[in-house]
């Protein structure tokens, strides 16, 4: 069943590391979309446009950019980069990045619900949305501070850099490969996915916007097949999507990664700012005295 609330009571696990402070939430672009700022795929093709808006490609190239690479946004930033130079590419990705003060007003307490639920934070997100909240030195974006003994919570580590510091930034193709080649980002990643107990919840991400999961399958499937219980995502259906939620359970199933579905039906994409307010109300509403009875939500529902 699809709700558009789900029940986090049905996901033991989740309070549990929670109460043991092994929470680690990735963040994608769809919570950031709920202030306004560009998709990931939003944010390639605008940059495209502003290629040929500043004369670096004629109309038919630009069609056809779009058309061919639609959903392949790391290689449209990358050409728009070549394209556009350094100084002008850096100046339009500001632009797509930028928060509506109006969707901010309608959904004032989005981040302060992340912040509250006092785990560890990983975004690929390049905004500065979150930043506000955290100890500026919680926050981490340099090769050098992604370091397993920052792994505690309420420390934010931004994985593809910040827009703050140019110099950081992950966003095409040769910086991709730099950034997670790297021996200290290797390091970190093993130590987050599989050297200890963390589990992971990811949310705001989409079908298209998984280079992350992609990235745990590419490198620790064979140790993620031990456990069960360490992942999960927070995908968005229609309520009559059941068939389709099937589907995505099992393709997931394979990589024991734990879908969890919420209903998208009344609200659209901002139902995601509803689950999370409750969520942290839920976790947030618990007390280690009722670490007995998740332990036994955790029999019901194996």
């Amino acid at each position: 069943m699809i709700d558009l609330v789900p029940d986090i009571k049905r996901y033991p696990h989740i309070f549990i590391a929670h109460q043991k402070s092994k929470l680690i939430i990735f963040i994608g672009a769809g919570v950031s979309s709920l202030w306004g700022c560009k998709s990931w795929r939003e944010m390639a093709i605008e940059l495209i446009e502003d290629c040929f808006k500043y004369n670096k490609i004629n109309y038919w190239q630009k069609k056809v950019l779009i058309e061919k690479y639609n959903n392949s946004p790391r290689r449209l930033i990358t050409i728009a980069k070549a394209k556009l130079g350094e100084n002008r590419y850096l100046q339009c990705l500001k632009e797509k990045i930028k928060f509506s003060e109006q969707r901010k007003k309608n959904y004032p307490n989005l981040f302060k619900n992340l912040f509250a639920l006092n785990a560890i934070i990983i975004t690929t997100n390049i905004d500065n949305l979150f930043t506000a909240l955290f100890d500026s030195s919680n926050i981490h974006f340099r090769l050098d501070e992604f370091n397993s003994a920052f792994l505690k919570p309420r420390n934010l580590f931004h994985l593809h850099g910040i827009i703050d510091e140019p110099s950081s930034l992950v966003m095409t193709i040769d910086e991709y490969v730099k950034r997670y080649q790297n021996p200290q980002i290797k390091s970190f990643l093993q130590e987050v996915f599989i050297n200890n107990d963390y589990l992971l919840l990811f949310i705001g991400y989409s079908m298209g916007e998984m280079e992350i999961i992609d990235y745990m399958i590419e490198k620790y499937s064979k140790e993620m097949q031990y456990k069960i219980y360490n992942y999960y995502i927070l995908l968005l259906f229609f309520q009559n999507e059941e068939n389709l939620l099937e589907c995505e359970i099992d393709y997931f199933h394979q990589i024991n990664v734990n879908v969890i579905p919420y209903g998208i039906d009344e609200k659209g994409y901002e139902q995601l700012y509803d689950v999370i307010a409750k969520w942290k109300e839920e976790l947030l509403s618990e007390t280690r005295d009722k670490f007995y009875e998740f332990t036994q939500l955790i029999e019901k529902y194996k």
